[in-house]
This record gives structure tokens, C-alpha cells and sequence, in this order.
């Protein structure tokens, strides 16, 4: 079943980062699709290599390894001891336990193709767990990203491959040709972009980095709460200066203090680094840009889960290690309201 933007906002977490996704060395068909089925919720692993334990515990013995994109059927959440002081929750899978920090719950949800495009176009969501985007409306052509569950992307037309099947041109700001199956993207409804709670003028995000965690206010009601993954090191205490010593994070690409979002996005292709030790991630879903350096709340990759809402943001330093991202963005899928602010400490 497509999840909604308000299922989102109910089961999802946020995540702040801008964490690093290699280009694709694999077909669609080396995850095995046709194990996927709807409605079950499943898992996909984000890191080069994952241990599945006997126990949730990072004393349980191995199992099994799993590698980065394989897709696991999550038979349940349950609480264990974690790797990192924020994060107890594991996933049960029929080969054993998963960190939930190192996998990407995701749903097969395959859609119903448009029988045609707007002229203005269409924002759709990618509805299972990856596919690739190819360089022509043809599975034989060289794939050109591997798309991941929950990016976003803005449809120009609709084309019909060879064999019959329904592709989408996925419009690209970095001036990117490229197409991906129809069947594998959700259409994003019009509601979804309408305000939330447009009769509520003081919203508020607070981010405590020190826990990895995000919650929403409407006035002094907490409306929603998740776990993020955030950048590894920030600015220094005044917001401007870095960080000047290891606990107020050297080397930090996020900026403390408040800032007011000046830009929201639907989708955004981000770039940055360099070949080594970069990253290129077309699809990010939800920006809402707060600092002149690109640090902004946004969804990503890395999990499924996300949170749209903020105007203002102000950042501190972490108090406590976690399951940091490289770099310091702030993600996390912005709510639809015209006054906001968030306070990251």
C-alpha cells in the first residue's frame, strides 16, 4: 500500500545527514525482486557489509553477512543492546538480528504507470526498495544511478520501452538524461504538498544531537518525535567560527545557532567532495536549506523514514558520540506551513 506523507509523519524517523550512496554496480535483478512482496515490511542494508547476530546484541554471535542493497524480510522491531547509546532497536529477520541503524526499512509497493504526464510535470517517490535509472527507456542501457526508496523526482513524460513497458524521463538538475520504470514510483498526490495545520502559526523542531533524536511542536504540544543520524562534527558554540576543540566537533560542516529556512525543495540532486571521498545523490527528497554553506533538513538514502517541518533552525554541539553521518546536513522531510522555526541542540 503507498505510504502517504502523513503515514510518514506517523511511522517515520529523520535522518541528518548527506551520507555518501556509490554509483550502482549491480543490476535490479541481483536483489532478487520477485522475493519482494507487497505489503511486507522489509529491510535494505546501506553499509558495504552487515552482520546479521543470534541475539540483539553486539555480543550475539554471527550468522550471516548481508552487503549493501541486499533486501531482508523484517519480521520485527525489538530492543536490545546497541552499538551506540541512542539507538536499542534491532530488526528481526528470518536469518537473524539486524541493526537498525545499518538498514533502510523499505516497502514493495509497485504502481499503477500515468497514462500520461501533465505538461507541468509530476513529482513521484521511488515505492520499492531500489531501481535503476538507465540512460534510455530500455533495461539493456547502461545504468546510469541506482534509485533508492523514498527519493523524489519530477517526471517530464512518459515513454514505452521496446517490450511494452512503462518508463518516466526523470528531469534532472544536473542536466542528467535518464529514465526509470514506471511501475517502481508512487505519484505524488497534490494534497501531499498543502499545508499542515495552517491555523497553527508557532511550530517548532528541536534536534538534541547529544540523542539523535527530533521532535515537533505545535505551540508547546510535541506532535511528533523520531531518531536522526546527523553529521559527525559542527561549528563551534557561536555558530559561525569552527569548533576549537574536539567536543565542540573540529572540523564541522554544520552551523550552530539559528537560522531561517530560506528555500524548500521537493527534490534536489546534491553533490559534493570529491571523486574519493564524495558523494552524488540525485533524488533527495524534502530540502529546506537553512544555512548559506547547503547545510539544510532534508530526507535521504539512508533511511526511509522522514519529517517535514521548520523555518528557523539553531544547532549546538553534541554532548555524546552516536552513528554520526560524514557530513554535516540536517535532513529530515519539512512540513507544509508558511512560519516555522526548529532548534537543533
Amino acid at each position: 500500500m503507498p505510504l502517504s506523507r502523513r503515514a510518514f509523519l506517523k511511522l517515520g524517523s529523520a535522518t541528518l545527514s548527506s551520507a555518501l550512496i556509490p554509483r550502482p554496480r549491480r543490476s535490479l535483478l541481483a536483489g532478487d525482486p520477485s522475493e519482494w512482496l507487497p505489503g511486507v515490511p522489509l529491510g535494505r542494508m546501506t553499509e558495504s557489509r552487515i552482520r546479521l547476530y543470534s541475539r540483539p546484541n553486539p555480543e550475539g554471535k554471527d550468522i550471516v553477512f548481508k552487503y549493501r542493497d541486499d533486501v531482508v524480510t523484517v519480521v520485527r522491531e525489538v530492543v536490545g543492546k546497541g552499538f551506540y547509546p541512542h539507538n536499542y532497536v534491532w530488526f528481526e529477520t528470518p536469518e537473524g538480528y539486524a541493526y537498525s541503524s545499518w538498514v533502510q526499512p523499505v516497502r514493495y509497493a509497485p504502481n499503477e504507470p500515468l497514462p500520461a504526464v501533465p505538461p507541468e510535470g509530476k513529482y513521484v517517490e521511488v515505492s520499492v526498495p531500489f531501481t535503476d535509472a538507465h540512460a534510455q527507456p530500455d533495461p539493456q542501457s547502461p545504468i546510469l544511478y541506482r534509485l533508492y526508496y523514498g527519493t523524489t523526482y519530477q517526471v517530464s513524460r512518459r515513454e514505452v520501452a521496446a517490450n511494452g513497458s512503462a518508463w518516466y524521463r526523470l528531469n534532472d538538475e544536473n542536466v542528467v538524461k535518464m529514465y526509470g520504470q514506471a511501475a517502481h514510483f508512487r505519484p505524488i498526490a497534490p494534497e501531499e504538498f498543502a499545508l499542515l495545520s495552517p491555523g497553527v502559526s508557532d511550530k517548532l523542531i528541536v534536534v538534541m544531537l547529544s540523542e539523535q533524536s527530533l521532535s515537533a511542536y505545535e505551540g508547546k504540544a510535541e506532535v511528533f518525535r523520531a531518531r536522526i543520524s546527523s553529521g559527525r562534527n559542527y561549528f563551534g558554540l557561536d555558530g559561525t567560527t569552527p569548533a576549537l576543540s574536539e567536543a565542540e566537533g573540529v572540523g564541522s560542516l554544520t552551523p550552530a545557532g539559528e537560522h531561517p529556512l530560506w528555500q524548500k525543495r521537493a527534490s534536489r540532486h546534491m553533490t559534493g567532495g570529491t571523486r574519493e571521498d564524495g558523494y552524488d545523490l540525485p533524488g533527495v527528497p524534502w530540502v529546506s536549506y537553512f544555512s548559506g554553506n547547503g547545510a539544510a533538513l532534508h530526507g535521504t538514502p539512508k533511511v526511509a523514514q522522514r519529517l517535514r517541518h521548520a523555518q528557523i533552525g539553531r544547532l549546538h554541539p553534541p554532548s555524546a558520540s552516536g552513528h554520526r553521518m560524514p557530513s554535516g546536513c540536517s535532513a529530515g522531510r519539512c512540513p507544509r506551513c508558511p512560519t516555522c522555526r526548529a532548534t537543533l541542540q
